[in-house]
């Protein structure tokens, strides 16, 4: 006949013997737990308001940029149309040095033609 050692030191009898095996956390560790956690999500979230602060700033600077290289660039079409009327080409320097034609001939007929 075989026979069962029974011995009371196993870990089953001591967990029932303390009380159902219940976890408890200590106050003072659950506080300190909480505290480390909020303050990590508070400087996570304070990271990403620079973050997008930041970028707003950038936006602003780019959005000036714009601006003044839109009325750049109105300024040298004004500047091109003016260069481009006959009023100023007439009056330009280039233009006064030229040498008037004399009187055009035209060809006319077919004599003018070309023939063998």
């Amino acid at each position: 006949m075989s026979q069962v050692i029974v011995n009371r030191n196993t870990l089953a009898s001591r967990m029932r013997q303390r009380g159902s095996g219940s976890f408890e956390i200590k106050t003072f560790t659950m506080l300190m737990s909480m505290a480390l956690v909020i303050s990590f999500l508070s400087v996570m979230m304070l990271v990403n308001f620079n973050h997008v602060s930041t970028k707003g700033y950038t936006i602003k600077y780019l959005e000036v940029q714009q601006q003044k290289l839109w009325e750049e660039n109105e300024l040298i079409k004004k500047d091109l149309l003016e260069k481009k009327a006959l009023t100023a080409l007439s009056l330009s320097e280039k233009a006064n040095s030229m040498v008037k034609p004399g009187e055009a001939i035209y060809v006319s007929g077919y004599k003018a033609l070309a023939q063998k």
